[in-house]
């Protein structure tokens, strides 16, 4: 008998620190003289092991938010100010920077919180976190209903989609919800829109853009006109839109 929600048999103790800490030891002296199909066995269950940790990851770090904010309201800290600090704290324990560790901080809650079954499908590693975190990203506009809705519908085939398959299921779904959540998303883009410049070696420039697609294609194909063609290079590089 398993214990769903940890993908563990039922009866076993919990995983501690130290063992923890030592599996990560382990890891690097994963036994790689075998035959062929056991080492595709063996990164299988590696890529497994990186959603079950992910899983398990998103679950420790909203435990740690909620026990930061209840010591901070025993110390009188206005409701308003609770949590600070802690998505830094998240990005060090994770070595990535803080503006990543609040996005970690916002994956764990919605995870926990509102996308249970993809949550489950995470700690029992049939899925990435990567494609937790687009699902999570493309039914990011909708209320917290509506998400678990997606969740449990998506639920069933979940492990076996690509990401851009989640991510076009995941929209279609969302509109036939709350078809304004799209209009919210679109107009929320497109206010985002913005174009830097970053100098690059050998006096050479990076130009990056967040535009609307007509603006995109269009702004593409006058600096691809300025620059003149080139065969060698067109040849390697991929058209607007075909990732």
């Amino acid at each position: 008998m398993f214990d769903q929600g940890r993908g563990r048999k039922a009866g076993d103790g919990p995983l501690t620190t130290a063992a923890l800490r030592s599996l990560v030891d382990r890891l690097g002296d994963l036994d790689a003289d075998v035959p062929d199909a056991e080492r595709i066995e063996q990164i299988s269950l590696l890529e497994s092991l990186k959603g079950a940790a992910s899983g398990a990851q998103a679950r420790v770090t909203v435990a740690f938010d909620t026990s930061q904010r209840e010591q901070q309201a025993a110390r009188g800290v206005p409701a308003r100010e609770r949590g600070r600090g802690v998505a830094a704290q998240v990005a060090l324990a994770r070595h990535d920077s803080p503006a990543r560790g609040s996005r970690h901080l916002g994956l764990a809650r919605a995870l926990v919180h509102e996308m249970p079954h993809t949550l489950e499908h995470l700690c029992a590693g049939r899925v990435s976190e990567w494609r937790a975190t687009v699902l999570c990203r493309e039914t990011a506009v909708l209320c917290a209903a509506d998400r678990r809705t997606v969740d449990a519908r998506m639920s069933g085939h979940l492990p076996t989609m690509g990401d851009a398959a989640v991510a076009r299921t995941a929209r279609a779904l969302a509109y036939e919800l709350d078809a304004e959540s799209v209009v919210r998303r679109v107009r929320g883009a497109e206010s985002d829109r913005r174009v830097s410049v970053r100098p690059a070696p050998d006096a050479m420039a990076l130009l990056t853009g967040l535009l609307p697609v007509a603006q995109g294609v269009a702004a593409f194909a006058a600096l691809d006109e300025g620059v003149g063609g080139d065969p060698a290079r067109d040849a390697c590089r991929e058209p607007p839109g075909s990732q």
